[in-house]
């Protein structure tokens, strides 16, 4: 099986190869039935990644598993961890695809408000220091702390330090989800967790390669305490017996064709693709958009979490689904990322796939006329 590469998004990167072939041995274990927790030779080199990203020695605290995507390690993960009705926490707004395992689960919903670097300690402490003494638990928090979907944030190390002390003061598990492998950023959660848990085992982290390989290959991996790690292999054992070897066997030998500096400076580069169209993209939503909306600029991602409450403006729903849908402009109105589905003043845009020479500058356009018209019907022009 052979795999013929695109160019490098890397310009510093040398020149070489433009496909891998994937045979002998190797390809027969990618048609074949495979080890639940996935290919030995995948989880090996991604263990050595972790180690170098997140400055974790490999040993006995942590393990990994693979899985069809991190949404699928998340529902194992949340089944190993919730007994049904426990309620967890969890900052809103999130990317909504976490709510429907947990709503299967008849799970309690938590809401704690993010501010502008995500996550905020002072709002998870003051839901928990307020906690009725009759009433289950939380045993978790769920976050995603770089480039948050949808809200753009990004948490520092500073602030992470300060979600794991109330961690550490409730005995909570942190679910840290990203889609940046290797964020420069800041320093992880599960970086920073024996700074705070010196034995580790308080957080569990979730990857996926869709944002820098291909979305289609459905491919995640956690990383976490081994208890944890064994608990999700043995839901794959049950329900899905592994993640598809051929999508391993790919990623396996795309990873061993770059080793992990060029993995990394790969990484990096889709950072960089990303933030090229991010500034494109945030300066029409500047031309268009100030005085009528507000939001977070995002350090990583492809998304802005635009408020429009500087308009007036409270229900986002109202006008996505109505001036603006009448104006051609189709977006992702604010309340569907909230686990109570609470109204919203905040519209979801991505700058991901449009066109930045001509689709995004008259979407902004007519969004802010459709904003205008609606402030208009309210009486504020």
């Amino acid at each position: 099986m052979t795999l013929n590469l695109k160019p490098s998004l890397d310009s510093t990167a040398p020149k070489g190869p433009t496909s891998i072939t994937i045979q002998g041995t190797d390809l027969e274990d990618a048609l074949q039935y495979g080890p639940s927790p996935g290919l030995v030779g995948l989880r090996g080199w991604l263990s050595g990644l972790q180690e170098t990203v997140h400055k974790r020695p490999i040993g006995d605290s942590w393990g990994i598993t693979m899985g069809t995507g991190s949404q699928d390690l998340m529902v194992k993960a949340f089944g190993a961890v919730l007994n049904r009705g426990d309620p967890i926490l969890l900052e809103a707004p999130l990317y909504a695809g976490v709510l429907p395992s947990l709503k299967n689960l008849e799970a309690e919903l938590i809401e704690v408000d993010v501010d502008d670097q995500g996550l905020s300690a002072k709002n998870l402490e003051r839901v928990l220091a307020s906690w009725p003494t009759d009433k289950r638990r939380p045993k978790a928090v769920y976050s995603n702390p770089t480039g948050c979907n949808p809200s753009g944030c990004s948490a520092s190390r500073e602030r992470k330090l300060e979600v794991l002390e109330v961690c550490r003061k409730y005995n909570l598990l942190m679910i840290e989800e990203t889609d940046y492998l290797s964020s420069p950023l800041q320093p992880s959660y599960f970086e920073l967790e024996t700074e705070v848990f010196p034995h580790g085992g308080h957080v569990i982290r979730f990857d996926s390669v869709s944002k820098l390989f291909s979305a289609g290959m459905r491919l995640g991996f956690a990383t976490g305490p081994k208890a944890l790690i064994n608990a999700i292999d043995v839901a794959h054992a049950a329900n899905n017996l592994h993640t598809s070897s051929i999508s391993q066997a790919v990623a396996l030998a795309l990873m061993q064709h770059w080793g992990i500096k060029g993995f990394l400076a790969h990484s990096t580069a889709v950072a960089h693709f990303y933030a090229e169209r991010r500034e494109k993209f945030e300066a029409l939503a500047h031309k268009h958009l100030d005085g009528l909306a507000t939001w977070v600029s995002p350090k990583a991602g492809m998304f802005l979490w635009i408020d429009m409450s500087p308009s007036g403006i409270d229900d986002s729903m109202e006008l996505i689904s109505k001036e603006a849908l009448a104006k051609g402009v189709l977006a992702v109105p604010g309340f569907v990322f909230y686990p109570l589905k609470r109204k919203s003043a905040h519209v979801r845009v991505s700058f991901s796939l449009v066109d930045l020479d001509s689709e995004a500058e008259l979407g902004f356009q007519r969004l802010a006329e459709a904003i205008r018209d609606k402030r208009r019907q309210m009486g504020f022009e």
